[in-house]
């Protein structure tokens, strides 16, 4: 253990936030039904699927997956039966075969790294403590479709060094109010709102449902403004 002294505290330290608990502040919201299964490896996906996106969402009637490339591997990230347990769930013949129907391949993946976790929509009860500040994760969680949260915490970094800035200048330290009624608001009706419509669209079986999603999208696509 050790001390440190500092005049403001930016709490940056994620969803289980030991500063946002030792202030009490509450964490309200839902768990996600399913639990999402992140495997990464080094077999190249681009390689094998014509014009693949860096990052890709990849609808289907029976189930959705998200393919992300990362500086050295690829990334697959699946929904999953909340039922299973974490042994089941990362069971390597079950990645395998969960991999394999998603791109078959010859010979077998090499899974670099698994991870198992549920997913949270929660957005904090206040962002302001006297001089403390929460930001990211431990201010708000959403599902990752989208990239929502991770541009979310940018924005909230942007946010408060702005008003932290004039703060320290002399501006009164009730400054930092509009960085609470700003973000936290943005949380609730953009970011929450936006990554649960893409999870529903991503989980979506009804074929009217998703040709007027696909028809959206080409007609997005298609309009240059």
């Amino acid at each position: 253990e050790g001390e440190m002294r500092g005049r403001y505290l930016i709490a940056c330290d994620g969803a289980r936030s030991n500063v946002r608990k030792s202030l009490g502040i509450a964490f309200d919201g839902l768990t996600i039904p399913e639990i999402f299964l992140s495997m990464s490896t080094e077999f190249s996906f681009d390689a094998a699927i014509p014009d693949l996106a860096p990052i890709a969402y990849i609808t289907d009637p029976t189930e959705w997956a998200v393919l992300l490339r990362t500086p050295s591997l690829w990334r697959v990230l699946l929904p999953t039966d909340p039922g299973l347990s974490d042994a089941e769930i990362k069971a390597p013949e079950v990645m395998e075969q969960r991999l394999q129907k998603l791109c078959p391949k010859d010979g077998t993946y090499d899974v670099v790294h698994a991870t198992a976790y549920r997913v949270h929509q929660r957005v904090a009860a206040s962002y302001v403590a006297g001089r403390i500040f929460l930001a990211g994760d431990a201010a708000h969680l959403n599902n990752p479709l989208g990239g929502m949260g991770m541009n979310g915490g940018i924005h909230d970094a942007v946010s408060l060094t702005e008003k932290l800035a004039e703060v320290w200048h002399g501006a009164p330290l009730e400054t930092m109010g509009r960085y609470e009624r700003q973000r936290r608001q943005v949380a609730i009706d953009t970011v929450q709102a936006q990554s649960l419509r893409n999870r529903q669209i991503m989980a979506e079986n009804d074929p009217a449902a998703r040709m007027a999603h696909h028809d959206e999208l080409r007609a997005i696509a298609a309009d240059p403004e």
